[in-house]
């Protein structure tokens, strides 16, 4: 196929959010070795971004999206499924962490993993599938994106935070110096919910501890 006709196949498709290997295959009728060929040259000429091995998106759609922030909070549910946003990430939108936050982070089904691509850094963290739970469907403009709630980001983010420590003290949680100002009634409950579901010991006290911080 000729490169001009290549490069007017590619802007077919760039209404598309994101699509893989397979897809390009089908659409530019080329072999195996002639589209590894042409996806180098399109990186490298800019023209498609690489989200992960394998997924892209062309940088004419990414260009055409106002809101980088809110298609790149998609692109986190897509880059390893199923996921949801969760953890750092969220606390952050909520003002509980003090501290800055640079990476998308989320919770998955899947192994742990991390992806840096042009749209920012992505970190996922796996949980049992009964923990698998607590986000909401929010709806970000074209795209529709799988987002922890309050309460469940904080379970989550604490439950790996002293994943491998014995016990839990007041100290060590006020050493966080989380902003528990907004964590209201419903919160602790819906909380105390996740807690009492993880059927881990050292957890259950984290509920009377929240209580206790967030009126210190």
């Amino acid at each position: 196929m000729p490169i001009m006709n290549q490069v007017q196949k590619l802007k077919e498709l760039q209404n598309l959010s994101y699509f893989d290997k397979s897809v390009l295959q089908q659409f530019m009728s080329l072999t195996a070795n002639s589209l590894y060929a042409n996806i180098k040259r399109w990186l490298r000429q800019g023209v498609l971004i690489k989200l992960k091995n394998g997924l892209y998106v062309t940088a004419s759609y990414y260009a055409s999206r106002e809101k980088k922030e809110e298609y790149a909070e998609f692109m986190a549910n897509k880059l390893r499924e199923p996921s949801y946003l969760s953890l750092e990430y969220v606390l952050q939108n909520y003002g509980i962490l003090s501290e800055a936050v640079y990476a998308f982070t989320s919770i998955t089904l899947k192994t742990k993993r991390d992806y840096a691509n042009r749209l920012g850094r992505f970190s996922y963290r796996n949980i049992k599938e009964s923990l698998f739970t607590g986000f909401e469907i929010q709806d970000k403009g074209e795209c529709q994106v799988k987002i922890a709630t309050k309460a469940k980001a904080l379970f989550d983010y604490l439950y790996f935070k002293f994943k491998s420590v014995a016990s839990i003290t007041k100290e060590e949680l006020i050493s966080l110096r989380l902003n528990l100002d907004g964590f209201f009634p419903k919160d602790l409950a819906e909380f105390d919910h996740y807690v009492k579901k993880s059927a881990v010991k050292k957890y259950l006290g984290l509920p009377k501890l929240i209580r206790i911080i967030r009126d210190y």
